[in-house]
């Protein structure tokens, strides 16, 4: 992988005198506790082009006028996630320093990314589009990615949503399926680390790979053993 790194401007740990000290800050560990208000979030997204971005934002926010909803996602942050590696209140230095070497040793093929519907995700309160056949080339990816993650005991979890998916309009509530005329489609040149400032509909980016044509393909996953009746 080819690294492209973007220091963000807030990248700093507040310590305060006689709090304990962690590696990747509090949020990296799992408590009993959680916090009472959502946390922004450290992730992995693939991201389309920007003419494709702004084509999915005007069909998004024409559906969302006429539904009377709320306002379709900017352009910009429309993306599809590949991983979560976890919530914080900022972004997390030691662990962004620790994951990019991880990354950067990932070879991996370009991916096709294709959108053909639209639905509800998130507990049915959200409006995005998916494709009907699962985009299996991102969820491998996102497998070995997980995996090499893991190898290295760093944090990371699937969203509680598997299927791969672009989301257009956050909080939408109850609404109709967005027609997909003609499907969305791109070939993902490259992937990102982005942090999620939660309520500020901003994303902070602190990494980006291209992904390489000549990469070993992805492993297919073994078929199931057929039984003969």
């Amino acid at each position: 992988m080819r690294p492209n790194y973007y220091d963000g401007s807030r990248m700093s740990l507040r310590k305060k005198t006689g709090q304990s000290s962690f590696p990747f800050g509090e949020g990296w560990l799992s408590g009993p506790s959680q916090p009472a208000r959502p946390r922004s979030k450290l992730m992995f997204v693939l991201k389309p082009s920007v003419p494709l971005s702004l084509a999915m934002h005007d069909a998004a926010k024409l559906h969302a006028a006429n539904q009377n909803a709320r306002d379709a996602y900017p352009a910009h942050l429309l993306h599809m996630t590949l991983l979560c590696m976890e919530g914080f209140d900022e972004p997390p230095e030691a662990l962004i320093r620790k994951t990019r070497p991880v990354v950067d040793d990932i070879r991996a093929r370009p991916l096709p990314v294709t959108l053909d519907s639209s639905g509800l995700f998130g507990g049915r309160r959200h409006l995005a589009l998916y494709c009907s056949e699962g985009n299996p080339p991102v969820t491998r990816f996102s497998r070995m990615l997980s995996q090499t993650l893991t190898r290295h005991n760093l944090p990371n979890f699937r969203m509680a949503d598997a299927m791969p998916h672009v989301t257009l309009i956050y909080g939408c509530g109850r609404i109709e399926a967005l027609p997909v005329v003609r499907n969305y489609a791109w070939i993902a040149g490259e992937f990102m680390l982005v942090y999620s400032h939660y309520g500020e509909t901003r994303h902070e980016e602190f990494g980006r790979w291209s992904f390489d044509p000549n990469a070993p393909p992805y492993p297919t996953p073994p078929e199931q053993l057929r039984l003969k009746i």
